[in-house]
């Protein structure tokens, strides 16, 4: 009589931990050191959004863009304006969305990729990225007034008070567009299906 082998289940390869993450402080200090990442990815997609709008609101006025439908989001961001500046409100408006989305889009792959490391479905979190980016102008229609006004009183050039005041409305906004990112739209995915936040 034959005794069957009993089948064993192939143990996975131990996953190499990436060089990034291969010091003592990541080890140490998961989140913290998550966090920091995800900060480094929006630093390096903030220079992009901010320098797109600066131009963008100059080339839009300077094309004679007027045309804003009436729409309140469009009011919303009209309202993070200097009311002294010489460029057209839509040129405005059309900057802000379209250099937003530049920003965004450079943070989203980065921040997926070395920042929180997901592997989950990339529809889906696009999906999520594009309403974090509408809560974000909303957000930042009742905040960012109050930082334009702010630093309007400094007496800078208009186009100082613009730049500082859009850096500003970036930065204030990480408030809740870490958490978002962290738990919702760049998550870790087990091969058992089970969702993680580990990176």
């Amino acid at each position: 009589m034959i005794t069957p082998t009993p089948q064993t289940t192939p143990t996975p390869p131990p996953q190499k931990t990436p060089r990034l993450d291969n010091h003592a402080f990541a080890r140490n200090h998961k989140e913290l050191w998550t966090f920091l990442k995800a900060f480094g990815t929006g630093l390096v997609g903030a220079p992009f959004e901010l320098v797109s709008y600066l131009l963008l609101g100059s080339w839009l006025t300077n094309m004679g863009v007027t045309f804003l439908p009436n729409f309140f989001l469009f009011d919303l961001i009209l309202r993070n304006a200097d009311q002294s500046t010489t460029h057209t409100p839509a040129a405005l408006v059309y900057a802000f969305i379209i250099s937003t989305l530049i920003g965004q889009a450079i943070t989203f792959v980065l921040s997926r990729k070395y920042a929180f490391r997901a592997n989950n479905n990339v529809a889906l979190a696009t999906f999520f990225t594009l309403v974090l980016i509408v809560v974000t102008i909303i957000a930042n229609g009742f905040v960012g007034p109050a930082i334009v006004m702010l630093v309007g009183r400094t007496g800078w050039r208009e186009g100082s008070v613009q730049a500082l005041s859009k850096l500003l409305s970036m930065l204030v906004s990480m408030a809740w567009r870490y958490p978002t990112a962290r738990f919702v739209i760049h998550r870790v995915v087990r091969e058992n299906n089970e969702l993680t936040i580990d990176s």
